[in-house]
């Protein structure tokens, strides 16, 4: 029988809901409290997207006629090509553009081998440049085509006997989606981790002291002040309680793995990840994403089992599918730009966790019972599932190839780029974005493209058809009307796709 409701999931149901329900929560309920505060309250960073959804929320709320006619008028010009991308193939199975982007890889692999070069086909990538400061996306395009483009064609040719597997694995014609995994699997791993722990170190050198002084601050708060922010030693306590909590109980469950190990990643790493992503966010628009850090810590411990790669403390700090730290931080910002107080974004975040984890769970129950997962019924489950698994695999026996000294070097390199890229800012007064560059070489072209594109047509284009100040007094209006059409488009179709699957729910 395909259901939840039986004796036997009790005991899993359990432990998954603790570790990474809870003690999850608590992590990033705490981290989110402390960098909002940091980022949004003290270093004031500008949260470029965020000006979109606090558009949304003011233009519904207040109603002013000539927004609210832009922000209908914008939603028909999303709506017709979220229809195109997302309904006409849930409806029809015709397939005009691509998803999720133009894919040139498979072309351009006869000249450059390797390079990862595309499209992305979503809206969204491309209007959300248009937020994004225009030398933000520049260095965001650079870095991100000298590692998935140039570095990727590097690897495969000149330095080809550095990285064997990727050699192997690589054929011309390859797609950019087959491309990526096993590049980013094979070449970027290590040093993308080392990237991000690389600008940690930029970041305290640079603002080390704002930060302990923000924390001072909250700390030093009254009682008062206090009901509109939150309690650093509530905060510290959540925190706290939520890492040692899953550190322990991954000690219970798995006790052969280091302890002292654990320990550093739940407790230490977790709020270096927050204040990096949640960063990155604050300047870029966008997180970083570090991938496949955990594995890669037990890669190196040279921990021989199997248990600590199934089950693991929380690491906290990154983003995630329900938001984690950097986007409920990014929630504050907007509810400062909406005038309304952190206090309430984080009361309405623990009611929507609430009722999120009840109904996730009723849902998947449904789900299941209509098909099985994964199942033709699910597409996504049943290209993506085998995929994971067989990355994890790699992992465990070991064939991922993770070569040690690769993370000196990447960490050199990257640190000393960045340092001297924000000395020359601060004293040749040249334009410099650490987080542009991170950002860059953590996302592939496909998306990359589109956003300096985006910033592109801010800058140079837009402005000059009908004026620098009408632009950018209603530029998030139009935005916002855009990404709601698009979102409607997607969501009719995803709710049309569900209905025609859902033809019998018998579990049998």
């Amino acid at each position: 029988m395909r259901t939840f409701i039986h004796p036997d999931w009790l005991l899993p149901l359990l432990i998954v809901n603790i570790q990474s329900g809870l003690f999850y929560y608590l992590v990033e309920l705490s981290l989110a409290m402390m960098v909002s505060y940091l980022y949004v309250e003290v270093e004031r960073l500008p949260f470029p997207l965020a000006v979109i959804d606090a558009s949304i929320v003011a233009t519904l709320a207040e109603r002013e006629p000539t927004s609210m006619r832009l922000f209908t008028l914008s939603i028909f010009p999303g709506l017709v090509w979220g229809a195109i991308l997302y309904l006409l193939p849930s409806l029809t199975g015709v397939i005009l553009v691509p998803l999720p982007w133009l894919d040139l890889t498979p072309w351009t692999s006869k000249w450059v081998p390797g390079a990862l070069l595309g499209l992305a086909t979503d809206l969204s990538a491309y209007v959300s440049g248009l937020f994004i400061p225009f030398h933000v996306a520049a260095y965001m395009l650079a870095a991100s085509l000298a590692v998935w483009a140039v570095g990727n064609h590097l690897a495969l040719t000149t330095f080809r006997g550095f990285f064997p597997e990727w050699a192997r694995e690589y054929f011309q014609g390859m797609s950019l989606s087959q491309a990526y995994s096993r590049s980013l699997l094979r070449v970027w791993i290590i040093p993308q981790i080392a990237f991000a722990y690389a600008s940690v170190v930029v970041v305290l050198v640079f603002t080390g002291r704002t930060i302990v002084k923000a924390f001072s601050s909250l700390r030093a708060r009254s009682a008062s002040s206090a009901v509109q922010y939150f309690s650093l030693k509530k905060a510290i306590a959540m925190y706290l309680v939520g890492a040692l909590g899953s550190v322990a109980l991954f000690h219970l469950l798995v006790p052969s793995f280091p302890l002292w190990i654990a320990f550093t990643l739940s407790v230490v790493v977790s709020f270096f990840n927050a204040v990096i992503s949640t960063r990155s966010i604050g300047e870029t628009g966008y997180s970083v994403s570090i991938p496949f850090e955990w594995y890669t810590v037990v890669y190196l411990s040279g921990y021989k089992g199997v248990e600590a790669w199934i089950f693991q403390p929380v690491i906290g700090g990154l983003p995630s599918l329900e938001g984690g730290a950097p986007y409920w931080a990014y929630m504050v910002k907007v509810a400062y730009l909406t005038q309304t107080k952190p206090s309430d974004v984080f009361k309405a975040l623990v009611f929507n966790i609430i009722l999120y984890n009840i109904f996730s769970f009723v849902w998947t129950e449904f789900f299941w019972r209509i098909a099985p997962i994964p199942s033709s019924a699910y597409p996504y489950a049943v290209a993506a599932w085998p995929a994971a698994l067989v990355n994890a695999v790699v992992w465990i026996t070991g064939e991922v190839g993770v070569k040690p000294w690769l993370f000196t070097h990447s960490f050199a390199g990257m640190t000393a780029l960045l340092l001297g890229g924000e000395l020359a800012a601060r004293f040749l007064h040249v334009p410099f974005s650490s987080m542009g560059v991170l950002i860059g070489a953590t996302s592939i072209p496909p998306f990359a493209i589109p956003v300096f594109t985006g910033a592109l047509m801010n800058r140079y284009v837009i402005p000059r058809l009908i004026g620098r100040e009408r632009w950018e007094k209603y530029k998030a209006v139009v935005v916002a009307g855009i990404v709601t059409g698009q979102g409607i488009a997607t969501g009719i179709g995803i709710a049309l796709m569900l209905i025609s699957k859902a033809t019998w729910i018998k579990p049998w």
